[in-house]
């Protein structure tokens, strides 16, 4: 706890707060957190260092494709000092095969060791969990972090952080499955929560990448897939999780499957047809909502930019 409330971990997160949220509104309480901070920052690494911090209730907002917690600024500041050097206590101690953290290289670096390694595997499985971050179980993931984590103090933030509350619509509702979008720390508990996963997966010697909930396993024979996707199935039921319907895809490479937005085939790197749907959608929305034209062309050009990787990826 001494690392996480620590001068310079606790201005570093000041710091993100403030360029996170400098285009939020003139009621969001970061503002008054900015003109009060030399006499917060006292006041708050002391009532960390007592164990006396304790979260408050997160306001709910919906948009047109889901829904935001936002938590409260200096609970924001708290949880990324947390994310700051949990990161980096925790992350040497996770899978190289989670691309999604910091320093793994990020989805084009999984990509592209899907790509390396298709030509050597017949049998592919590809899935993510269904309804990832909503369906986490606290109590599965207060039993992990208690294997890396012995500061008690930092393991009741970490209880608050999962255990949280939630005002919506004049009710407040008690959070009792599911971590919270959006949060600083919510990638590292995402990664941590599969980190089992990982380590069998490794053991199991076939290719594997994950990004997030997102993974994929090549293999070059069948019954080394089936057993794969057994010792999956085993784990996933451990965490009590569940893999997606509509997301799993089981059979042999050459027939095509789609990962992190990307198509492989025998035919090479595309993108996926969903990605191209989820564009165009993404263009009627911003028309509706009465983007303007310089808006709406920065996002295109900002996608083709994207989508102009794969053939980078690819080569």
């Amino acid at each position: 706890m001494e690392e996480i409330a620590s001068e310079a971990t606790l201005q570093e997160a000041f710091e993100w707060l403030c360029q996170r949220r400098k285009d939020y509104s003139s009621n969001n309480d970061v503002w008054n957190l900015r003109r009060n901070w030399t006499q917060i920052r006292p006041q708050l690494r002391l009532a960390l260092l007592i164990d006396a911090y304790r979260f408050g209730a997160l306001d709910r907002f919906r948009t047109p494709n889901d829904q935001i917690e936002l938590w409260l600024a200096q609970d924001a500041l708290v949880l990324k000092a947390l994310a700051i050097v949990l990161t980096r206590r925790l992350a040497p101690r996770l899978s190289q095969k989670c691309y999604h953290l910091a320093g793994r290289g990020g989805a084009k670096a999984a990509v592209r060791a899907v790509v390396e390694n298709l030509a050597d595997n017949e049998f592919v499985f590809r899935t993510d969990v269904k309804g990832y971050y909503a369906s986490i179980d606290h109590d599965v993931l207060m039993s992990i972090a208690q294997e890396y984590i012995t500061d008690e103090r930092v393991l009741e933030l970490l209880r608050g952080y999962t255990q949280r509350l939630v005002y919506d619509d004049a009710w407040y509702y008690d959070i009792e499955r599911g971590i919270s979008l959006g949060c600083p720390l919510s990638p590292l508990m995402g990664a941590l929560y599969l980190n089992k996963l990982d380590k069998k997966m490794a053991a199991s010697g076939l290719f594997y990448a994950r990004f997030m909930d997102d993974w994929v396993i090549l293999a070059p024979t069948r019954w080394k897939l089936r057993d794969a996707i057994r010792q999956v199935n085993q784990i996933l039921d451990e965490l009590k999780v569940e893999k997606h319907p509509d997301k799993t895809f089981i059979g042999r490479t050459g027939r095509g499957f789609d990962f992190l937005g990307y198509r492989f085939s025998p035919e090479g790197l595309e993108i996926a047809r969903g990605t191209w749907m989820k564009h165009q959608e993404r263009i009627a929305q911003l028309y509706e909502q009465g983007a303007g034209q310089a808006c709406i062309g920065q996002y295109v050009l900002n996608w083709q930019r994207w989508a102009a990787a794969a053939v980078a990826l690819s080569a």
